[in-house]
């Protein structure tokens, strides 16, 4: 009798161990399964090396987040603070990669904001000179006006005869009005309508080889008044 409790201890032992084992295995293996979906690595990839490896870094606070739950809108609302960013592309590779692809804006003009230098894009937002240096070239504009604002004005030079690259300076008036100041000191002055007409007329005026003036008056309709400073 005595021989047969102790089997049975022994047997209650041997299960319990199993039993036990089996569950530590089994939670083991769970936080394996779930840990092989955590994200591993960042790449960011079509912007300059520098800023390639600021954004990755910057978004090393998802790492070991499990892939699955890290949702485009977190990815999304990061990329949307970087202001030189014209579009973006996200790319899960499963279990635990993700790679960026960043188009950098276009930066097509320069414009003074709080006594800072800011870089104009295409994509409609401000960026702060500082990063980038190599931007001085490009046309300055002046006055208060969005961003919207200045890509039609360009979009309506773009249309026309005038050369954009030609332009030193932009001016934005109160009145909506605007002029523009060329890399030869010639000054343009626009009507608020037909401004496309009125660049083509300018065109011609200064392609004309007798035009000897720097400003080109062209606010009245229908009037062309040339003079001198």
């Amino acid at each position: 009798m005595h021989q047969f409790r102790d089997r049975k201890k022994y047997f209650l032992f041997l299960f319990l161990n199993i039993f036990f084992l089996s569950s530590i295995n089994s939670q083991l293996f769970i936080e394996k399964k779930q840990s092989f979906y955590n994200l591993k690595s960042i790449e960011v990839l079509g912007l300059e090396k520098s800023l390639n490896l600021e954004i990755e870094q910057n978004l090393n606070f998802l790492i070991n987040t499990n892939i699955f739950f890290i949702d485009k809108q977190i990815l999304n609302n990061q990329l949307n603070k970087y202001s030189f960013i014209e579009n973006y592309s996200i790319f899960k590779f499963y279990p635990s990669k993700i790679i960026l692809k960043l188009k950098h804006t276009n930066f097509l003009a320069r414009t003074i904001k709080n006594n800072e230098i800011f870089l104009i894009g295409s994509n409609s937002k401000f960026t702060n000179i500082k990063k980038f240096n190599n931007f001085y070239h490009l046309p300055i504009v002046f006055g208060n006006f969005n961003a919207e604002e200045f890509l039609l004005f360009k979009k309506i030079i773009n249309n026309s005869d005038l050369n954009y690259n030609n332009i030193k300076e932009i001016f934005f008036y109160p009145s909506r009005r605007i002029d523009i100041k060329t890399k030869d000191n010639i000054t343009i002055k626009f009507p608020i309508k037909d401004i496309k007409k009125a660049m083509n007329i300018a065109s011609k005026i200064i392609n004309n080889e007798k035009f000897n003036n720097n400003i080109i008056d062209l606010r009245v309709p229908n009037q062309i008044i040339l003079s001198n400073e």
